[in-house]
């Protein structure tokens, strides 16, 4: 699990987002969505899920999952400007969070990095940060960012990614 005990934060591969595909979202009449996985999410009780690139693009934040019916299945509290969506059908994907709340990021540093591609999201689904480092040579690169509406570590293969807030 993460390391956001101290300043800066830690993260490894193992801190990786767990993703799962969407089947459908469906709209109980205002105040809740029943989320439909395409396979079995792992997900518990209050944990925070991040819904990205739906089918109806207005579910696309950051949630706690209220309760679970199965498996496949997970209630989320909708936002008020959420109440009047549409049922999504099938697209899109559920992601853990890693850290679920609004943050002023000073400094994101990706340490012993290979060919593979780092993503870093919001809890929207807004890239904060995509690197594909060269396929050769040490690489040790850093982006400075602002604040930040949670994280969500979509990709991050092998190495080390610390985060400096504020």
């Amino acid at each position: 699990m993460a390391q956001i005990a101290t300043n800066p934060w830690s993260f490894v591969a193992a801190d990786q987002a767990t993703t799962v595909g969407i089947n459908s979202i469906v709209n109980n009449g205002g105040a809740s969505a029943l989320v439909t996985t395409a396979s079995a999410h792992g997900y518990s009780l209050f944990q925070n899920v991040s819904i990205q690139s739906p089918a109806v693009a207005g579910y696309a934040n950051g949630y706690k999952v209220l309760s679970i019916p199965s498996t496949t299945t997970y209630l989320v509290a909708l936002l008020p400007n959420q109440f009047s969506l549409a049922n999504s059908g099938a697209g899109g994907n559920s992601l853990s969070v890693a850290y679920p709340y609004k943050v002023r990021i000073e400094q994101i540093v990706w340490q012993d990095a290979t060919a593979a591609q780092l993503t870093i999201t919001d809890t929207n689904g807004n890239v904060v940060w995509s690197y594909l480092p060269p396929a050769t040579g040490n690489v040790f690169t850093y982006g400075k960012l602002f604040w930040v509406d949670g994280l969500v570590l979509n990709a991050l293969p092998a190495g080390t990614v610390e985060v400096t807030v504020n």
